[in-house]
This record gives structure tokens, sequence and C-alpha cells, in this order.
């Protein structure tokens, strides 16, 4: 096997299959530590699997002699990576308002730029980003610009400064992306390996020797013939399972809650996740299926978490029967075993006669809670609602360390008919569990739904886009 390739363009196709590679000490099949090559013509197809999974890709090569191989993958990637960091740093700046930055920092809203090779310049009023791999200098970017936009919350007097900031990181990851990339392209290299399953890589002034192993016995993806197809946007994907997912029972018992379960109807697809103390579901009608009937199926939570790592934003085709799944999209193809369970009748747990509804602003009650949280006990996580006179009092404590907080927030808490009521109602929660579901939610405000302190609690969105229903289930827990 013979070919040349940009080493840039060479590390991210290798680096997607690398997901599920398992490590040398975890795996009982040696082979799978490497990544399948097959060259035909100038088309190198390449699969990785922890045979649960497999990841398959293809990349247009300048390919001069055919051939197969199993490529150590974390070797592969080591070097790869190496040759394409620079000892010279790529630089980029973006210009960002003085007075913006210290509304941030004195609100203590701001991500900590050092983790994203970044600082600010307030004699000149930039950001600037030093680095030499921009890819992974910006990874935590998106959810710190997440986290921050919980903590800005509705406040209109930080919107301003909130949105300039996320401009200008974004600007600034650009840029560096490009400076880098440009760099980077520059470096080819040439791969090559022998019927001995020695495999030599030469850059410009260098040249990397290691073997690899024949793939006579590596696991290839079974093309099933028959499958069921749904079609959908990759984002909106990403974003169903990302918003059920925390509530996924992490646990080899009951496999049956070990996933997302997807629940297809001729008009709406359900994606729904349980641990027995809280249910998490979301229904959309933005997909397209050429299924004459309705089907339903578990994703495991690794397969999850794969998909929301991997996919684009451009559509995506899910094809699946009773045993495996198949996802296509932007020229990766990621296959995965189903969970051969039955999903909980989780319908049947979903409380019909909450009677009491408790409106309030969802970043008010986010935020006093996280505060409450750290004064919960770490083991039950407790925190008690006390409402009265609408108003929402949040109780935690820890006995063992003597510590506690109390905080009072203005809510509307009336009966579904609008009547007042009278008396205090008190119920506790996972504070956990609470936090979780508030931080997918996006609306301001919030309304959740009690009938008595022993049974289910319902947390909806107020205001939501109209081509989804979110919703949370909540148990609570003992009050004492």
């Amino acid at each position: 096997m013979k070919f040349s390739i940009s080493a840039d363009k060479f590390f991210n196709a290798v680096n997607k299959l690398n997901y599920v590679v398992p490590g040398s000490s975890h795996s009982t099949l040696p082979i799978l530590t490497n990544i399948y090559f097959n060259l035909e013509g100038n088309n190198l197809s390449m699969v990785s699997t922890d045979l649960e999974a497999f990841i398959k890709t293809g990349i247009e090569v300048e390919g001069t002699e055919n051939g197969t191989v199993a490529v150590p993958a974390r070797k592969l990637l080591d070097l790869l990576k190496a040759l394409i960091i620079k000892s010279e740093s790529v630089i980029s700046k973006s210009p960002f308002n003085q007075d913006l930055y210290g509304a941030l920092l004195g609100e203590s809203v701001l991500p900590e730029l050092a983790d994203m090779n970044t600082r600010y310049d307030n004699g000149a009023g930039i950001l600037i980003y030093k680095g030499t791999m921009p890819n992974d200098s910006f990874a935590p970017l998106d959810q710190a610009l997440a986290d921050m936009k919980e903590k800005t919350g509705s406040r209109e007097d930080l919107q301003e400064a909130f949105n300039a900031f996320s401009e200008a990181m974004k600007k600034l990851r650009s840029d560096a992306e490009k400076l880098f990339k440009k760099s980077a392209d520059k470096i080819k290299i040439k791969f090559e390996s022998n019927d001995k399953h020695k495999i030599t890589i030469n850059s410009k002034n260098g040249k990397y020797q290691f073997f690899g192993e024949p793939v006579d016995d590596y696991p290839l993806p079974d093309d099933r013939e028959e499958l069921a197809k749904l079609e959908m946007e990759g984002y909106m994907l990403r974003r169903f399972l990302q918003k059920v997912k925390h509530s996924v029972k992490n646990d080899e018992i009951r496999r049956n809650m070990a996933g997302v379960f997807m629940d297809l109807r001729k008009s709406e697809l359900r994606f729904v996740a349980t641990d027995g103390f809280r249910l998490s579901k979301v229904i959309t009608n933005e997909f397209t299926q050429e299924n004459g009937k309705d089907d339903n199926f578990i994703l495991p939570i690794k397969t999850v978490d794969l998909i929301a790592k991997l996919i684009t934003d451009g559509k995506v085709k899910i094809e699946f029967d009773d045993v495996m799944i198949k996802f296509t999209f932007d020229g990766v193809l990621v296959y995965s075993k189903l969970i051969d369970d039955t999903f909980p009748n989780y319908e049947s747990v979903i409380p019909k006669d909450n009677d009491k509804k408790l409106l309030i602003n969802r970043y008010e009650i986010l935020s006093a809670l996280r505060r409450a949280s750290i004064f919960t006990d770490k083991v039950t996580m407790r925190v008690k609602f006390e409402i009265t006179d609408n108003e929402l009092t949040i109780k935690s404590d820890n006995p063992e360390i003597g510590g506690e907080g109390e905080e009072t927030l203005d809510c509307d808490f009336k009966t579904n008919a609008g009547d007042e009521i009278a008396d205090t109602f008190a119920i506790a929660f996972n504070v956990t569990y609470l936090l979780e579901c508030l931080t997918q939610i996006e609306t301001d405000d919030i309304v959740i739904t009690f009938s008595s302190p022993s049974k289910a609690s319902i947390i909806l969105p107020v205001g939501a886009d109209s081509g989804e229903e979110y919703m949370e289930l909540i148990m609570p827990v003992r009050v004492g």
C-alpha cells in the first residue's frame, strides 16, 4: 500500500475513528487497537471498532499502490499530531470592548481564558490567542459559552456583554483555525506498508517506521438489508439525545434503562430516558421516514455519546432493525448494536392528575438551587421546597458539617383551575436531578406540577418551540 496525503487531513480522519478504539489494557482482542486500512485507487477506506460500535469513513488520497493493513491507532495518531504541531505558535486577535469585559469580570461570569490559551490585553482592548493546536485549545469553548449564558441568565444589562464576548471568541477561534490549517496543509506525508506489514511514514524532514498487522482477523461491520429508514437534521438529533441522556441509568443490571429509547410513531419521534427516579422525554415531528409502521429501539448510552461527538449539522440517515442501527452523515458511517431488551412502559408512570402548578423564572430557581447544593447532604443531595403565599422557599442542610442554606423566590402557585392555594405545600427533591433537568430547558420560565409530597412532579418549559415537546418527571425524596 502506498499513498500521499496532507498530514492535517489525515489526522482529522483518523481522529474520528479513534473514539471507539479500545486501549491496549482494555481489549481482550489485540487487533481492535488497530484501524483497518483498505486502499483502492485514490480512495482510502478506514474502519475502527470495539465490537459494540463501528466507525467507517473514507478519504481521498494520492494512491500509487493498493493494499490493506491494520495500523496501530495510538501510534499513528501520536505521530500525526506531532507532525502537525509546529514549534512556532499561531497567534490570532479579536477586539473586545474594555467596559464590556469589565462588566463580565465584575460579575464573575467569564470562563477561564487560560484554558483556551487566551488572554485579554486591557490596554489594547483585544483578546489574544496563542497556541499550536486550535482544535484542542478551543475544545472547551462551546461549553464555556453555555455555562456563561446560564450565569448571565435573563439580565438585560449583561446580554450585550455576553453576545459581544461570544462573537469575539468565535472569531478568535475561526481565525486561529484558518491560520493553523494554512500551515498544516503544507505538511504532506507519504504512507507505505509492505508485505510484512511494516509501515513507513515519510515527511519532508523525517522517516518513521513501525509494524502493523494483517487484516485477516479484523472484524468488519455487517451491512444488513431491509432496514427501516429515518432521516433528520444532525444538529436536531444531537440536541434531542443530549436533552434526555442525563436520565439514563448507568447500570449493567437494568440493561433496559441503560440507553435512550427512540419511539417512532407515524407523525412523531420520541426520545425517552429513565433511571427509575426520573424520566426525560422530548417529542418532535421534524423528521421523515419511509416506514409504514410504528417502531422503537434502545440506543446504548455509549453510542449516544459517540453520536453526540461525531455528528455534523447536516442531514443524517438512520437505518435500523431489531439488532443493529446505522447512522450515515458527512462521509462517516457509525454502526452500533442495540440493547436487546424491553424499555419500561414510560407512559404509565407519567401522572395525569397533578392538580397544583408552580410558575417560576428558570434562571432564578437554577441559581438558587446551585447555591443550595453547596449545603446539601452529599449522600441524599436533598433540597426542600416550601411554597406559600406565592413564595417558594428553598432549604438545604448538612447536619454533619453544620451547614444550611435558605432562599426565598417569588413564584405563582395555583391549582390547575387558577384558584389560590392557602396551605403551605412542602416537597423535597434530589438537587442534582433538578439542576440537570433545568440546564436542558431553554425558556425563561418553567412550570412544575405537583400532586402530593410523595408523588412524581412534572417540569415543563413555558413558551417552548412549537416543533418539540419536552418534559421531565422527577420523583420526590422523603421530606423528613
